[in-house]
């Protein structure tokens, strides 16, 4: 059973949170302080942060169509049918895409997205996971294994950091967490292209999620990279000592560097707007969706 935690208002950090910080920080403003904004209506800034891309979107659906997957593994080891599968995932598309607005869209970068596309994109996706090796040896696990998976757990993945200075808030949500005797087992699917060092650091962060949740009942953390595209493959890192004490510390220094930009940190109150500057490089914008509040479109 995983931890709960009482509401704080004080930031948490994240990879994706601090990303976007370092991406731009009108970016990061319009993100996470759209309510204090008084230039633009929160609806705007609401529909401009929901909008999504072709290519989050695959990723987020073959999330999905994997979380049913392992769910059904619990209940069943039957052996999926390609055909029922592929209708699930068209099902799961087209209800996905009904309420979606997708950027490309929006910005009139296309006419309409393909459907049929992401469709085959994301079934592509699952069908490389289900036929792995990987995926023969969870489906093999034993009955006290499945009871205890975590699967996509709901909210955000809220955990503590335990630092030198303390405990700190932080976002660590994992996709998949399985024990295997006195070991446990992270996987986290990627179904676009390898980023090292950003996909390490969240391994890192995943570890410790699962160090502070089950509070060292496992002899071995093991976490694991999954990649979904042209053909699967893993990457499992040797994280060190000094690795740890290393991402606790430049957590430390991105959470400062945020607070930096709160006039309360204890409520997460920010600095006017005009502070979070506009990033340079305006080759950046273009993957942005508040593009057009900034009149960078």
């Amino acid at each position: 059973m995983l931890k709960r935690f009482p509401f704080s208002p004080i930031l948490g950090w994240s990879v994706s949170r601090f990303d976007t910080f370092s991406f731009c920080k009108r970016k990061y403003y319009y993100t996470y302080y759209g309510k204090f904004d008084r230039e633009f209506p929160i609806a705007k800034i609401t529909q401009l942060k929901n909008l999504t891309t072709e290519a989050l979107s695959i990723g987020s659906l073959a999330h999905d169509v994997i979380e049913a997957i392992l769910k059904r593994l619990q209940k069943s080891t039957d052996v999926i049918d390609e055909t029922r599968m592929k209708g699930f995932v068209k099902a799961q598309v087209q209800k996905y895409m009904l309420d979606k607005v997708f950027s490309e869209v929006y910005y009139k970068e296309r006419e309409e997205i393909d459907e049929a596309y992401i469709i085959d994109s994301v079934f592509k996706a699952v069908m490389i996971f289900v036929k792995s090796e990987r995926f023969e040896w969870i489906r093999q696990l034993p009955d006290t294994s499945k009871q205890q998976w975590i699967i996509e757990p709901d909210g955000y993945g809220e955990t503590r950091i335990k630092t030198d200075r303390g405990d700190l808030k932080a976002y660590c949500k994992v996709d998949f967490m399985l024990p295997d005797g006195k070991d446990i087992y992270i996987l986290d699917w990627k179904t676009g292209k390898a980023d090292e060092f950003k996909h390490r650091k969240q391994l890192i962060g995943y570890s410790l999620f699962a160090s502070f949740h089950f509070e060292n009942k496992f002899d071995r953390i093991i976490p694991i990279l999954a990649y979904l595209k042209d053909g699967y493959s893993e990457v499992v890192p040797q994280i060190s000592e000094m690795d740890i004490e290393n991402f606790k510390s430049d957590m430390i220094g991105d959470i400062r560097a945020m607070q930096n930009m709160n006039v309360d940190i204890e409520n997460n109150t920010p600095v006017a707007k005009n502070e979070f500057t506009l990033t340079e490089s305006e080759g950046k914008c273009k993957y942005c969706e508040f593009r057009e509040l900034c009149g960078r479109n």
